[in-house]
């Protein structure tokens, strides 16, 4: 596909931005690459640059022993040799610019975006530019998930959940038997089930009980074993093993009992009425032609868990950004560790995962919520968790 020039121009002028200018340099613009449609393995050793203003034509300015770098985009062909050049034909390629658009992020509030260097920002500051956050031009111009990767997200949740509650059940039965399960067999368990189930993942799935649950980022370890009357966290994720794919990513709670500690219970409802407020913000906006930001809807959440006191226990983002990878490249649900402030669009996938954690267990609730190309939002049937699930 070619870059929708139209697309960003029309975003920039709205943004008051003159241009963008994307910089390459070794890996270190993956969204330019990506963008741009730049080759896996190719040297770019040398800096180069391409040119987009917000009206008229884009430019390519190269180093002359690395004039093929972006080979193939449209656009005059501008080349450099030397420090003093380089710097010449900046100026030059920006001329009359004010206001242009980088991979940065002010303050690095968006890590993911904030990709130029420094220096590089100095240099194009001391010729009198302003430079600004590409993050969402990027939003603008990348490609939106269609009504099929949509329905693969969707197909891929239904059995996501389906393992994620056989799982349970094998638990249970091994318990009920006398078994003493480990943390470690019911994650093999699961890549088992992905396995014949014709999914993929990116990594082995968490599996966390009892005080492990606490760690939000709990990997299990032989010997970890699931006893009885144990809260037990089974966070999982995987999509079909197919060009364009998006991931489905859950996360169930269990109790390996008859009768949670009220404790529990009411960590898990809280968690649980912090991802359902949500989708409904999301809802509102959409229907109402009103745009989301990825923070509001963090604090949407996070407002459920503050007016009970425990805004503490939260210790993440409540989501995160899915496509063909689990974290995705579109707008976090994040006011916590950034202020994410790219807009929720149709034609995207997120995840919903609100959690409590304390020292001696941790509660998370996860589904994903989907956005369609009309502005409708939706979760995957039977993946909106109402009570925890009780092993008799």
């Amino acid at each position: 596909m070619s870059f929708p020039f139209e697309e960003a121009q029309s975003a920039m002028r709205l943004a008051a931005l003159d241009g963008w200018l994307m910089w390459l340099l070794h890996d270190g613009n993956p969204i330019a690459e990506r963008l741009l449609q730049r080759p896996a393995g190719q040297m770019r050793s040398r800096r180069a640059y391409y040119w987009i203003p917000a009206k008229g034509h884009p430019v390519r300015l190269e180093h002359r022993i690395e004039h093929h770098t972006l080979d193939g985009l449209p656009g005059e062909c501008r080349h450099y040799l030397s420090h003093e050049s380089h710097v010449e034909e900046l100026a030059a390629l920006t001329a009359g610019a004010k206001r242009i658009a980088m991979e940065t992020s002010p303050m690095a509030a968006l890590p993911a975006l904030s990709l130029v260097d420094a220096g590089t920002v100095d240099l194009l500051r001391s010729l009198g530019l302003e430079v600004c956050s590409s993050a969402n031009l990027v939003q603008a111009v990348q490609p939106r998930l269609t009504a099929v990767q949509l329905d693969s997200h969707l197909r891929a949740a239904v059995l996501v959940r389906d393992i994620a509650l056989a799982t349970v059940e094998h638990v249970a039965q091994a318990l009920a038997m006398g078994a003493r399960p480990t943390e470690v067999e019911a994650q093999e368990f699961i890549l088992a089930a992905f396995a014949q189930a014709g999914l993929e993942t990116d990594h082995a799935p968490i599996v966390a009980v009892g005080a492990h649950a606490g760690n939000p980022h709990h990997e299990p370890r032989a010997g970890h074993v699931i006893e009885r009357d144990q809260v037990l966290l089974i966070d999982l994720w995987a999509r079909f093993p197919e060009e364009g794919a998006v991931y489905a990513d859950q996360t169930w709670m269990a109790f390996t009992g008859s009768q949670p500690p009220q404790e529990l219970q009411e960590a898990w409802r809280l968690v649980r009425d912090a991802r359902r407020a949500v989708p409904r913000l999301v809802a509102e906006r959409m229907a109402q032609g009103l745009p989301v930001m990825g923070w509001e809807a963090d604090f949407a959440a996070r407002a459920v868990i503050e007016a009970a006191g425990q805004g503490d226990a939260f210790l993440h983002r409540t989501g995160h950004s899915i496509d063909t990878e689990v974290h995705g490249r579109g707008a976090n649900l994040d006011g916590l560790e950034t202020r994410d402030e790219r807009l929720l669009l149709p034609g995207s996938v997120m995840s919903v995962e609100p959690g409590l954690y304390y020292p001696h267990f941790g509660v998370r609730s996860e589904n994903n919520l989907v956005i369609t190309s009309e502005g409708l939002v939706l979760v995957a049937e039977g993946t909106d968790q109402e009570d925890l699930l009780l092993m008799a």
